[in-house]
């Protein structure tokens, strides 16, 4: 798997439905955009992607308030409210072909997932995803074996994927909301500014 080399500027475009967004979401980004040389990274909050419900997540001006908070003291990182004006559901393709249309064909795109995500995205045809919308950089989670899950990677999509490994996505939105349910510190998991917005809006308390 490779990089291609060019002159062309570099966007990473990093989605999620960041329920909370979180450490490992941001470190994953800084290793991506170090190691793939991106100009930026810019980060997409889901408004309803297809395998949730709605019901399912905070809402989504939530979602997008941390993120916004996440990333306003880091220059090369920004938040996008692409995919909150889009119609439901969203699909990943779209949001690509989106960032596309707008940084126009001096920019190369990077989309940025969890390699267990990507392989929904590319194997489903209804992400609009296909070999050459963009290059995929994919970080491993702890756990995931490496290997048997690059086999089940389509042999047309495998020169379009960096797969990062990435120990710090051990930190889980899911396990954040179950600890601030919980009443228990999700200090040094989120940045602090998340965490204060989370205890002020009282978020997660009911999930």
């Amino acid at each position: 798997m490779h990089t291609p080399q060019g002159h062309l500027s570099r966007l990473g475009i990093m989605g999620g439905t960041f329920d909370p967004i979180h450490l490992g979401h941001l470190k994953a980004a800084e290793v991506a955009r170090a190691q793939v040389r991106l100009d930026k990274v810019i980060f997409v909050t889901a408004y309803c992607p297809p395998h949730k419900s709605p019901d399912q997540m905070a809402p989504v001006e939530h979602r997008y308030a941390m993120v916004e908070l996440a990333v306003k003291d880091t220059p090369c990182f920004q938040s996008s409210r692409i995919e909150m004006e889009q119609s439901c559901p969203c699909y990943a393709g779209d949001t690509i072909e989106a960032f596309k249309k707008h940084y126009g064909q001096g920019w190369q795109i990077y989309f940025i997932t969890g390699l267990d995500a990507l392989l929904t995205i590319i194997n489903w045809d209804r992400a609009k995803t296909y070999p050459g919308i963009c290059q995929f950089i994919a970080a491993t989670r702890p756990g995931y074996d490496r290997k048997k899950v690059e086999k089940n990677i389509p042999d047309d999509f495998l020169p379009s994927i960096t797969i990062l490994e990435e120990p710090s996505l051990s930190i889980s939105s899911t396990d954040i909301r179950a600890r601030v349910k919980a009443d228990q510190s999700i200090d040094k998991m989120v940045p602090k500014d998340v965490e204060d917005y989370i205890y002020t809006r009282k978020l997660y308390i009911d999930r």
